[in-house]
């Protein structure tokens, strides 16, 4: 169920990353380095049900291809047996934008009769959104211990024609960040 959210949230989120979305703070263990790993594998993506995309093994092979260039560009081989194993997770919710109306700039308060003027604010849905997170975790496969973990976070457009280039871009800012 994880990996579903996982590969839907962060197909969703970073197919508008130009600008809509921010890298977050890295968290990390204090004597982590990437030159300490040679290899890097990825955990098994495992997801099923009503919730799943039409394309959404093509969108995990797109992240993983994306975070496998940029660690090989970090300098580390990709293996079935790796000692540094990448553990993808997304999260997407829908969001709802309001506002509170204002008796200012909605209209006056109606006369109801009797000396019955009334008026309420209300919450009035003004759009809907989606809004998504992608978290890359590094785990130490001997210790099965998490070494470090940061992600992007963002507004993820409703259509995206860059959604490859998008991800590219996301993922080696994240990349960047990991300590060599």
């Amino acid at each position: 169920m994880k990996n579903v959210f996982f590969c839907l949230a962060f197909a969703l989120i970073l197919s508008g990353c130009n600008s809509s979305y921010k890298i977050l703070k890295p968290k990390q263990e204090a004597d982590f380095r990437l030159s300490g790993y040679p290899t890097f594998g990825f955990y098994d993506i495992e997801a099923a049900g009503d919730t799943i995309p039409k394309n959404f093994a093509q969108n995990v092979e797109i992240i993983k291809t994306a975070i496998a260039k940029n660690m090989q560009a970090r300098g580390l081989d990709e293996a079935r047996d790796a000692t540094l194993k990448v553990n993808i997770a997304i999260t997407v919710k829908d969001q709802v934008q309001t506002r509170q109306t204002d008796f200012r700039t909605d209209g006056l308060p109606r006369y109801m009769g009797q000396r019955r003027y009334s008026w309420k604010s209300e919450e009035v849905v003004v759009g809907r959104y989606r809004e998504g997170t992608i978290m890359i975790d590094l785990v130490d496969a001997t210790t099965n211990k998490l070494v470090w973990q940061s992600g992007a976070s963002g507004i993820i457009p409703s259509k995206s024609k860059n959604f490859e280039s998008d991800i590219n871009q996301a993922i080696s800012e994240i990349v960047a960040s990991i300590p060599k």
